[in-house]
């Protein structure tokens, strides 16, 4: 099955619901099941993330959620949802609210390039969370290795 490495806690957001949108500086044509990986590396984020934590953590409490998602389960896979569009990251503002824009959506990044929105749907997390070795951009993890939560 496809996979995506992300960064924490973005992963996790994906993972509990909170996150319906993923950012990329690339375009896909794939639809379909995609599983959430949680990347091993931890990323150091500067202080400009600091509302975007902080409005997650409240999120995190609001719906009840085990505080370990903040912190992160890192280098296995999550969850599954299934991709259902990808539009550039322009088309979004103004039809979705602040709290679904937690990532990247600039019109163009650093390189000059668009921006695109993947549509994230239908979570399904996984138990036990197999750990995964991530790749750059979609890659493959075998479907033995993935067991739906109870």
């Amino acid at each position: 099955m496809k996979a995506l490495s992300l960064w924490q806690p973005h992963a996790s957001a994906i993972e509990l619901g909170l996150k319906p949108y993923e950012t990329r500086p690339w375009a896909t044509s794939y639809r379909g099941p995609l599983v959430i990986h949680a990347a091993k590396k931890q990323f150091k984020f500067d202080e400009s993330y600091r509302e975007y934590y902080m409005e997650l953590a409240h999120r995190f409490r609001e719906k009840h959620f085990p505080m370990y998602a903040l912190d992160g389960t890192y280098g296995r896979a999550l969850c599954i949802v299934d991709l259902v569009d990808c539009v550039p990251t322009a088309s979004l503002r103004g039809r979705i609210g602040r709290t679904e824009f937690w990532g990247d959506f600039r019109d163009v990044g650093d390189d000059g390039k668009s921006r695109w929105a993947f549509k994230l749907e239908n979570v399904r997390r996984l138990w036990p969370r197999p750990l995964v070795i991530g790749r750059q951009r979609f890659f493959e993890i075998h479907d033995a290795l993935l067991k739906f939560e109870k």
